[in-house]
């Protein structure tokens, strides 16, 4: 059975230190902060390739089912096609600037009305079979899986201290 993939994204759903006691997780990032997407844990069922063959009637039918196109959408109308993409390195970023993935992602460029938007990871499958010596390829229905991304904005006001010089 095809399934929806499991999204991997930074940012990470988790409770953010600013979030009363009892706040579920949730994604939370700012417009203009790199967003990074990649498919977590791929497996036949999620990304394929899953390869079956039959014989009925002295007829043999090899099938492969794999994953032809993944579609993110940001919510704010962006979307980006990618493959697997690159897992987020949390550890190794640490200490770093921001840096946009060097496969899949996008940056938020405005926030919405309620500060949050859904985002949807769509894969597009597609069987390849042959039997008989003939060969075809099969399009298959699209499956999705979404979250919810919170995103804010950051703003900083400049002012000038008493003492403080002009460059």
């Amino acid at each position: 059975m095809l399934q929806p993939i499991r999204i991997g994204m930074a940012p990470a759903e988790k409770v953010h230190s600013d979030d009363p006691p009892g706040t579920a997780p949730y994604r939370r990032t700012w417009v203009g902060i790199p967003v990074w997407l990649w498919v977590d844990q791929p497996s036949e069922s999620t990304w394929g390739p899953i390869t079956k063959t039959a014989t009925y009637g002295g007829v043999t039918v090899t099938a492969t089912a794999s994953v032809q196109s993944l579609t993110w959408s940001s919510g704010d109308g962006q979307n980006v096609t990618c493959g697997v993409g690159t897992a987020f390195d949390e550890a190794y970023w640490a200490d770093k600037a921001a840096q946009d993935s060097p496969t899949c992602g996008f940056r938020y460029q405005h926030t919405s009305k309620d500060g949050a938007f859904a985002l949807s990871a769509t894969t597009n499958w597609t069987v390849a079979w042959s039997a008989g010596g003939q060969t075809g390829n099969i399009q298959m229905p699209t499956v999705t899986s979404s979250t919810t991304v919170r995103v804010g904005e950051l703003q900083s006001v400049n002012v000038t201290v008493p003492g403080d010089r002009n460059p």
